[in-house]
C-alpha cells in the first residue's frame, strides 16, 4: 500500500508526464490505452496496468514515458520488481536529459532490489542534483538517497560473504498468497505453523483503511514435505482460542516454550490465552505496563521461563520510530514497567520482530538502522554480563535488499522461518524456511557401446551399481542404437556391468567425485578379449557454487588418452568416428537469457590456438559443440529449446570466424558433433536461484 507521502510524490510525476505525453503525436488507440493504463496504475491494479503498458511499449518502443510508466507498474507491484529495470533503462536511453529526473531514483531502487549495487549507487548519484533541497520534502529525499547509497556499499560486502551453508526456500502456494504472509509461529512438537495473512475470506465484508483485507491468523500442518492449511474447527481448537479471528485485525505472535500460553494481537493491543483443561481460554488483555502505547506492534517474544517479555512499540520516549522494549514478570504475576533496550539495539530508524533463543542469551531482531543491505535486515546480539552486544547482520541469504523480518530459528541457527518481501515471491511478503544446504550431486554419464570395428552394439543389457551403499541404480537397461544415459546422485565407486549376446561380459569401474559432473564414455565390447575399461572420472563439470565449468575427462586407468562418445544430432558428411582423443576444450556457464561467450577468457584463447595447431599438424580440426538451457522460462527466445539453439549457433559462428581470422580455411574446420539441450530441475518461480539453474546454462566446445 502506498503511503500518502508517496502518493503525493507520484502525483507530481503524473502531472508532469501527462502534460508531455499528449504533446506528442499519438494514435487514438495509444491515447485510449494510455488513459486506461494510467487509471489502473493510479488505482494500484498493477497486473492489469502492466498488460496495458506492455501494449503501449510494443506500439511505440522508444517512447520514454511509456517505458517509464511501464517500469512503475512493475516496481510498485512489490512483486517481480526487477522486471521494471529493462523499462526504466529503455526510458533513460530514449529520454532527453532531465526529461524525467525521477527516473534515476526508481532505476536506482530497482537496481538495488536486484542486488546490482554498483549500478544503484551510480543512479542515485545522478538523481541527487535534481532534488530541490530548499524544501522539507527535498531534504527528506536527500536523506533517503544517502541512506540507500550507504546500503549499496553494505550490500556489496555481504554479497561477497554470502553464507553457502544454509538454504532459504519459499513455502509455496499452500502457505503464501498474493496478499502477503508474515509473522510465522512454529510449534516443533506438533509440526504446526501459525502465520498471519491479509488474504480475502468470508470473515471480512469490509476492507481496512489501506484498502486491504484485515489480518487473520491461519494454521498449517506439515505432512512429509508439504504444508496444508487446517480448516477443521476441532483441529483448529487444539492450537487457537475459539473465534480468535474477528472482523478487524488479528495476528499471531508467539507460544510460550511449553506451548500452554499463546500471545496474540488485536485492537492495537497484546493479548494472552492459556491452555487449560484441553482448551484455550478466552483472550485476556496484558497489563497496561505493556499495552501503554496507542501504537503497539504485533511483535512479541518471551523467554523460555516465561519471565521476560520483549515487544515492539512506538513511544514518545523511544529512540526513533519503532523500538524494542523489555518487561519482567513480577512475583505477583504482573508485568513490570517496560524499559527500552537502549541504543545498542534500537536506532533512530525502525526495529521489528524480536526473538529470544531458548537460553535467553541471543536476541534476533530486524532493523532498518544498523548496517544492512536494505529495508529491514535481520540481526543478532549476544547477552554478555547483562548487556546486549553490538548487533551482527545475519547476512545473505537470510537478508536481501528487501524487507526481511520475523525470524524464528533454532539454537544451531540451521532451521527456522522468516518473512521477506524479496523479489521472486508469490506476494508482497512471503514466508520462507531456513535449512542446512543439502549437498546435491548429479552425475550424468552419456555412454556408447561399440565393437572392435567401432560399430554400435545393440540389445545389450546394463546394470549400473553404486558400491557404497551397494545397490543397483539401473537394472537391465536395454541399449538401443548403441547409446545409453546413466544418472547417479552418489559419489564414490560405481560399476557398469554390460552383457550382450555374442560378446564377452564387461565390467567398467568408475569413481565419481563429490561434485556434480557430466561425462562421455565409450565402452568397447570384444568377442575375443576384454579390454582395459577400468576408468576413473578425473574432473568435474561444476564447482560447488554451480557457477563455472571446468574440463570433464574420463580416462583409462592405465592410459593417458581420453575415451569419449562420438555421437551427434546433426550428421556431418565428413564426420569421422575414429578421431582419437580430444586435445582441448572450453566450458562456460551463462547467466539467465545470455548467449554471448567470453572470447577473452584465457582457456578460450588457448583452445583457438590449439585448433590452429591441429590444422597445421593434421590438415583439419574436428569441433564438437554442446549448448544447454535450464528450464527457467524465456520470453526473449520464446522457448528454452530456442535459447539453447541460439547459444549453439552463436558459439559455432564465433568460433569458426575466429579460426578464419587466424588464417584457417573454412573447409578445414569440421563441425563433427552438435547438441542443444534443455535440462535441469523444474522451474518453480525462483529464477534468482543461480545455484539451482546455472549448472544447466552452459556451452562446451571440444576439438580433436
Amino acid at each position: 500500500m502506498l503511503t500518502k507521502k508517496f502518493i503525493s510524490f507520484l502525483s507530481i510525476i503524473f502531472v508532469f508526464i501527462t502534460i508531455n505525453a499528449y504533446s506528442q503525436k499519438t494514435t487514438s488507440e495509444e491515447r485510449k490505452t494510455l488513459k486506461q493504463a494510467r487509471r489502473l496504475l493510479d488505482n494500484e491494479k498493477y497486473n492489469a496496468a502492466q498488460e496495458k503498458y506492455q501494449k503501449l511499449v510494443t506500439l511505440n518502443p522508444t517512447n520514454d514515458e511509456y517505458n517509464f510508466e511501464a517500469g512503475l507498474s512493475f516496481y510498485l507491484s512489490n512483486k517481480e520488481r526487477a522486471k521494471s529495470i529493462p523499462y526504466f533503462e529503455a526510458a533513460l536511453k530514449n529520454s532527453k536529459e532531465d526529461t524525467i529526473p525521477e527516473l534515476y531514483y526508481y532505476l536506482a531502487r530497482a537496481y538495488h532490489l536486484n542486488s546490482d549495487f554498483d549500478k544503484s549507487k551510480e543512479a542515485f548519484y545522478k538523481f541527487k542534483p535534481s532534488i530541490k533541497k530548499n524544501t522539507l520534502a527535498g531534504r527528506n529525499l536527500t536523506n533517503e538517497t544517502d541512506y540507500f547509497i550507504d546500503k549499496t556499499e553494505a550490500g556489496k560486502k555481504f554479497l561477497v560473504s554470502k553464507n553457502e551453508t544454509i538454504e532459504v526456500t519459499n513455502l509455496g502456494n499452500n502457505i503464501n498468497s498474493e496478499y502477503g504472509e508474515y509473522a510465522p509461529v512454529y510449534r516443533e512438537d506438533k509440526n504446526i505453523l501459525l502465520f498471519t495473512s491479509r488474504r480475502k475470506n468470508s470473515n471480512h465484508s469490509k476492507l481496512a483503511v489501506d484498502l486491504l483485507p484485515y489480518e487473520d491468523i491461519y494454521v498449517a500442518k506439515k505432512s512429509t514435505d508439504t504444508w496444508e492449511l487446517i480448516s477443521d474447527e476441532n483441529e483448529l481448537a487444539k492450537h487457537l482460542p475459539k473465534d480468535i479471528n474477528t472482523k478487524k485485525h488479528d495476528a499471531g505472535i508467539i507460544y510460550s516454550s511449553d506451548g500452554k500460553r499463546l500471545y496474540t494481537y488485536k485492537s492495537d493491543k497484546i493479548w494472552q490465552s492459556n491452555f487449560e483443561n484441553n482448551t484455550w481460554t478466552a483472550l485476556e488483555l496484558l497489563d497496561k505496563t505493556v499495552n501503554s502505547s496507542k501504537y503497539n506492534i504485533p511483535s512479541v517474544s518471551i523467554s523460555s521461563d516465561g519471565k521476560t517479555l520483549l515487544f515492539v512499540s512506538e513511544r514518545k520516549e523511544g529512540l526513533g520510530g519503532k523500538d524494542i522494549y523489555q518487561s519482567s514478570l513480577n512475583a505477583d504475576g504482573k508485568w513490570s514497567e517496560a524499559t527500552n533496550l537502549g541504543a545498542e539495539i534500537n536506532t533512530k530508524y525502525d526495529e521489528e520482530s524480536p526473538f529470544l533463543s531458548d537460553d535467553g542469551k541471543t536476541l534476533y531482531f530486524s532493523s532498518k538502522g544498523h548496517e544492512g543491505i536494505g529495508g529491514y535486515d535481520v540481526f543478532k546480539s549476544e547477552l554478555i554480563n547483562g548487556e546486549w552486544t553490538k548487533p551482527i547482520n545475519m547476512g545473505i541469504p537470510i537478508n536481501s535488499p528487501a524487507d526481511d523480518v520475523f525470524l524464528i530459528i533454532d539454537k544451531e541457527e540451521k532451521n527456522g522461518f522468516f518473512s521477506s518481501s524479496r523479489d521472486g515471491g508469490i506476494g508482497g511478503m512471503d514466508i520462507y524456511s531456513i535449512a542446512p544446504t543439502i549437498k546435491r550431486i548429479n552425475h550424468i554419464i552419456n555412454g556408447l557401446l561399440v565393437n572392435e570395428n567401432e560399430k554400435s552394439v545393440n540389445n545389450a543389457k546394463l546394470n549400473f551399481i553404486a558400491s557404497n551403499p551397494d545397490s543397483i541404480l539401473t537394472e537391465n537397461l536395454t541399449v538401443e542404437n548403441g547409446s545409453f544415459n546413466l544418472i547417479s546422485n552418489r559419489e564414490g565407486k560405481h560399476t557398469i556391468d554390460v552383457n550382450a549376446e555374442n560378446y564377452l561380459p564387461q565390467s567398467v569401474a568408475l569413481t565419481l567425485p563429490e561434485k556434480s559432473s557430466t561425462a562421455n564414455l565409450k565402452i568397447t565390447l570384444s568377442k575375443t578379449e576384454t579390454p582395459d575399461n577400468n576408468l576413473q572420472l578425473m574432473q568435474i563439470v561444476s564447482d560447488e557454487l554451480g557457477l563455472n565449468l571446468v574440463d570433464t575427462l574420463i580416462t583409462p586407468k592405465t592410459k593417458t588418452d581420453e575415451i569419449a562418445i562420438v555421437d551427434n544430432n546433426e550428421k556431418n558428411t565428413d564426420k569421422n568416428n575414429d578421431l582419437g582423443s580430444f586435445v582441448g576444450s572450453y566450458n562456460e556457464n551463462f547467466n539467465y537469457n545470455s548467449k554471448q561467450i567470453n572470447t577473452s577468457h584465457p582457456t578460450y584463447i588457448e583452445l583457438i590456438n590449439k585448433a590452429v595447431k591441429q590444422v597445421e599438424l593434421n590438415g583439419k580440426v574436428y569441433v564438437d559443440f554442446e549448448a544447454s538451457s535450464s528450464k527457467v522460462p524465456t520470453k526473449t527466445y520464446g522457448s528454452n529449446q530456442n535459447l539453447s539453439k541460439a547459444r549453439l549457433d552463436e558459439a559455432q559462428q564465433i568460433f569458426v570466424n575466429e579460426l578464419i581470422n587466424k588464417g584457417v580455411s573454412k573447409d578445414k574446420i569440421i563441425i563433427n558433433d552438435t547438441k542443444s539441450l534443455v535440462q535441469g530441475p523444474t522451474y518453480i518461480g525462483d529464477y534468482k536461484n543461480e545455484k539451482k539453474y546455472t549448472p544447466y546454462q552452459y556451452l562446451i566446445i571440444k576439438i580433436r
